[in-house]
């Protein structure tokens, strides 16, 4: 799988030290290429015709995605014509793509999931759980909201929402305005990075 810069142009080497938030809004995300499900090429600064470009954390098997991923095409729906385009991204090792393709096809997932095989992208993002979603300004490239859709979900149950974070990110950023929530804590299935945490352990020793 071909990676150009692997968001080499992320500045990241002191939040790297910090794995739970690697890239804060405000950061600016540099551009990466990934093959998805299907084995199509997605480039992330080639949709820089886009009004936004949404991200979310997905893994085969995880309950709190396959309970997300509908609102999340809701939210797709209404935004789309908009000019926001959406994109799952799969950092699981043990998932390969024929594995993510039939659960894609299983669970009737339109999405394209793009495969961070060398969990190059994951690990610069600081991903620790699915189901978080990274909002993207095409203007620039920032980073503007991470954090779950809403708060919607838990582990114990799921409840009315009473912030729609990631809605309210999208019309701040469409309408030209700041976030006013640009990150928020949120429930999922954890994600293993081996190198990350073999390093950490390294600079804790």
């Amino acid at each position: 799988m071909k990676i150009l810069n692997t968001l080499a142009a992320l500045t990241l080497t002191a939040a790297l030290s910090s794995p739970a938030l690697a890239i804060e809004p405000g950061a600016v995300v540099g551009n990466f290429q990934l093959l998805d499900q299907q084995g199509t090429q997605h480039e992330l600064h080639s949709l820089s015709d886009r009004k936004a470009v949404v991200v979310m954390i997905q893994g085969n098997g995880c309950p709190i995605v396959r309970q997300a991923l509908p609102v999340l095409a809701q939210i797709r729906a209404q935004y789309r014509s908009q000019g926001v385009e959406f994109l799952l991204l799969n950092s699981n090792l043990q998932d390969t793509r024929e594995q993510v393709a039939t659960e894609a096809a299983e669970f009737k997932i339109d999405f394209p999931i793009l495969l961070d095989r060398s969990q190059a992208i994951g690990e610069a993002l600081g991903v620790v759980r699915t189901s978080e979603v990274f909002l993207i300004d095409p203007k620039g490239w920032q980073l503007k909201y991470r954090g779950p859709m809403d708060d919607r979900l838990s582990y114990e149950r799921q409840r009315p929402a009473n912030n729609h974070y990631l809605t309210d990110a999208l019309d701040a950023v469409l309408a030209g305005k700041a976030v006013k929530t640009p990150h928020a804590d949120g429930v999922g299935c954890l994600v293993n990075f081996p190198e990350r945490d073999r390093r950490s352990s390294a600079r804790d020793d």
